[in-house]
């Protein structure tokens, strides 16, 4: 994934620093531990859609409670998206 760097200051310390995330990095970021749920209109009925962190759908649910209860489930840490 990224890459650490160490950089030294004036006084001789040194600090761990990241590199950047590449963009390939950030799409896979939170993949296995994160699902976004956002409200959705689906032929005139509001639903909550759960994503992956890569913006991939993974289902759709009737209320925010059972979008939620879906994602527990799923050993995945759920994110409200507005």
């Amino acid at each position: 994934m990224n890459k650490d760097t160490t950089k030294s200051s004036r006084d001789g310390s040194s600090t761990l620093m990241s590199a950047p995330m590449s963009p390939g990095d950030f799409t896979e970021w939170g993949v296995q531990h994160v699902a976004y749920i956002k409200p959705v209109a689906i032929k005139d009925t509001n639903a909550y859609a759960i994503f992956a962190a890569n913006g991939q759908q993974l289902g759709v649910a009737d209320t925010l409670n059972m979008a939620r209860a879906v994602v527990v489930q799923n050993d995945l840490e759920p994110v409200n998206v507005h």
